[in-house]
């Protein structure tokens, strides 16, 4: 099913590492430049690719041992909470609101990556006591 992902403990995911953070840097600052309408900042595009670069890590050090679960749910909630994002700033916004939007951006990805976390481990021990009984 995840046959797109590269192996576990391959060299392949520092790659998807950088690009991943690459991409997620881009979403917050068209999110925030363009959609928001917000004058350019270098520094909280800097700040951006810190927080992306910290996510992706987290996110691709599980999938570098092995979870790629992890990594496609956690992926599936970013998707998500960009989703809602950019879906609250219809209407306009103080600056309280849009940090409350950030903050629901971060816990659908909070969420997300516990759930993966969590069926990651369900799928292992499942694969355990189902070999191990054989």
């Amino acid at each position: 099913m995840l046959k797109f992902l590269p192996p576990a403990k391959s060299n392949q995911w520092f790659l998807w590492y950088l690009i991943y953070a690459a991409v997620v840097t881009i979403a917050l600052s068209f999110y925030r430049f363009v959609r928001l309408g917000d004058p350019f900042d270098a520094g909280l595009v800097g700040r951006f690719a810190l927080l992306s670069l910290a996510l992706s890590g987290v996110l691709h050090i599980c999938g570098w041992f092995g979870g790629k679960l992890v990594w496609l749910i956690t992926t599936a909630g970013l998707i998500v909470g960009f989703y809602s994002m950019f879906r609250y700033t219809k209407h306009e916004l103080s600056g309280w609101e849009d940090l409350a939007t950030f903050f629901s951006f971060l816990i659908v990805i909070a969420g997300a990556f516990v759930l993966g976390l969590v069926v990651e481990g369900a799928v292992r021990l499942y694969r355990h006591y189902r070999y191990s009984q054989d």
